[in-house]
């Protein structure tokens, strides 16, 4: 079977199978175009059908589908469906480019921000605010301006209970009402570059900014910062939700003016949020930088650096305060002190520069230097024949550290001296507050046979059950307040401790019994074990052997059977 095609009028001969691929080819590129067609969900597909068949049936013969075709017919059939598709894309195009720019001019938009802004809450950021503060601090020699650095106290229990994300949520609305309620105050410096009134930053964290300018009011500066800081209080609003969370936001201020409190930017905004900071601590809304704390810091910062000096040099004072039994006057055991001489007059105890050991770094090397005169005195003690406890007190929780126990079991092994004479005194609030690593070293501490007591115990239910649940060999309780003092509650309430630890079957020592006075009413109480200058104010390691013979002199019932 043949077709036959004219080109000029001339036919040439096809064989029947090249045709037929011919056919399917245009076929397979037209279903394409319907498929484009279809995605597009346009009406194009009737217009595509028309096309199509007009080259077949423009000059076919009558006779079979398979006869004469014109290509040319063809090919404009088949090219229209295409030229059509993309007329039609074009034109959607362009209607679609009016429909949006109509849309535009018809939609109000949000006019971009003229200043770096947070994300969380559309509020210039530090160094914005912070360099548009400086810029005005600059402009002229006679303004003084207050820098004014508050922020949402309780706002740490939002991250904890919505997390992270829920949470920014709350605190742009809360940004949101802040910015409202200011932005008309004509006081405040504007953090925008613009026109627009921008007049709150967010500093890092959860800290806010504003700035007063005090030069653009006759009124008292004092008077006019309180007045602002009341209304961002009252713009805050009963209470911030978020699904069926809520809660009220209570806002802390710090401040800090120039001139006063410093002259650069930097130093006024630091001074403000230190204010900020003792605001919170000391619970006051609104606190203003005391430049007293700047030296207090300095002398802070000189003290740290000096006793971490005396502590490498170990240049601390040591001695042992005796315990004593009052109804034969015999020796219970002995307390081991340290005493930092920082100045001529007063001794600072341990509970006195504890925290500057801390914050110096050096507090484990000062707990070994402890343990390791506790070791030494006991030496000494045995060597006179005398077999009894000495105890360490340890007043923080980092004193526990993880190689402690290793420590002591080799001063132990050094000395030859068992574990059973060494006791560890904790203050109860240490105790009780200690993490798990902190209880750990308590148990490894007890499989050595060192004793654990509590000092300054109080008789609170949670010490009442720590009692109950650990093995405490002895408590301690302050007797300061039976010299001389008239308060009957505090009597009572030592009277009372007294009684419960007797019934309780738990040695009890009295402390800071120094006066005849406080003795008498404590041995009135009941009490047998008291510690205090009445008996010693402290011996030193070498006059240790002295002390012990005059008191043995004196007391000769006291003297431990050889």
């Amino acid at each position: 079977m043949f077709i036959n095609l004219n080109y000029s009028h001339g036919w040439f001969n096809m064989d029947c199978c090249k045709g037929f691929n011919c056919i399917g080819t245009a076929f397979y590129h037209i279903v394409d175009i319907i498929k484009a067609c279809l995605k597009e969900k346009l009406y194009l597909l009737l217009l595509l059908l028309g096309c199509l068949y007009f080259p077949f049936s423009a000059s076919a013969a009558q006779d079979s589908i398979f006869s004469r075709i014109s290509v040319t017919p063809f090919l404009l059939g088949l090219s229209l469906p295409i030229i059509a598709f993309f007329c039609w894309k074009l034109i959607l195009r362009l209607i679609g480019r009016n429909i949006e720019s109509l849309s535009v001019q018809g939609t109000p938009s949000q006019a971009p921000l003229n200043y770096p802004h947070d994300v969380a809450t559309n509020l210039p950021i530090a160094q914005q605010a912070l360099k548009q503060f400086d810029q005005a601090l600059k402009a002229t020699k006679n303004s003084q301006l207050a820098a004014i650095v508050f922020k949402p106290v309780n706002f740490q229990q939002v991250n904890t209970i919505l997390g992270r994300h829920n949470s920014d949520i709350l605190l742009l609305q809360l940004a949101l009402c802040l910015k409202n309620s200011v932005e008309n105050n004509p006081h405040l410096l504007n953090f925008d570059n613009g026109s627009k009134a921008v007049k709150l930053a967010r500093l890092h964290g959860l800290d806010f900014l504003v700035v007063f300018d005090l030069s653009t009011t006759k009124h008292d500066a004092k008077d006019m910062i309180d007045d602002l800081c009341k209304q961002l209080t009252k713009a805050v609003p009963d209470a911030l939700s978020f699904k069926s969370f809520s809660l009220n936001f209570e806002l802390a201020f710090g401040v800090a003016i120039s001139k006063e409190h410093g002259n650069s930017v930097d130093e006024i905004v630091s001074h403000a949020t230190d204010a900020l900071l003792k605001g919170v601590d000391s619970d006051r809304s609104i606190q203003y930088f005391d430049n007293s704390s700047v030296l207090y810091t300095e002398q802070q910062l000189r003290l740290m650096d000096r006793l971490r000096q005396d502590i490498l040099s170990e240049d601390l004072r040591w001695y042992l305060q005796p315990q004593v039994n009052i109804n034969d006057n015999s020796i219970a055991g002995f307390e081991l002190k340290v005493n930092w001489y920082v100045s001529e007059e007063k001794p600072l105890e341990l509970v006195d520069f504890i925290d500057l050991a801390e914050y110096s770094g050096e507090v484990y090397r000062l707990t070994k230097q402890m343990f390791e005169q506790a070791f030494k005195a006991l030496f000494s003690l045995h060597k006179l024949g005398v077999y009894q406890r000495v105890s360490v007190n340890l007043s923080s929780k980092n004193l526990l550290e993880v190689d402690l126990v290793d420590y002591i079991e080799q001063q132990m092994k050094n000395y030859n001296i068992a574990g059973k004479y060494l006791m560890i005194e904790l203050n109860e609030q240490v105790m009780l507050c200690a993490c798990q690593r902190a209880k750990n070293t308590i148990d490894q501490l007890k499989s050595l046979d060192i004793t654990i007591a509590i000092d300054n115990f109080s008789g609170s239910y949670e010490s009442l059950r720590y009692l109950r649940k650990m093995a405490i060999h002895q408590v301690k309780i302050n007797c300061r307040e039976l010299g001389g003092s008239d308060n009957r509650a505090d009597k009572a309430i030592i009277n009372a401790l007294i009684t419960l630890t007797r019934s309780m079957n738990i040695p009890l020592i009295g402390t800071n019994i120094n006066n005849g006075e406080a003795a008498n009413r404590y041995i009135a109480m009941g009490g047998k074990l008291m510690q205090g200058d009445i008996i010693n104010r402290g011996v030193v390691l070498d006059e240790l052997e002295i002390w012990l013979k005059k008191w043995f002199s004196q007391h000769p019932e006291a003297r431990p059977n050889k």
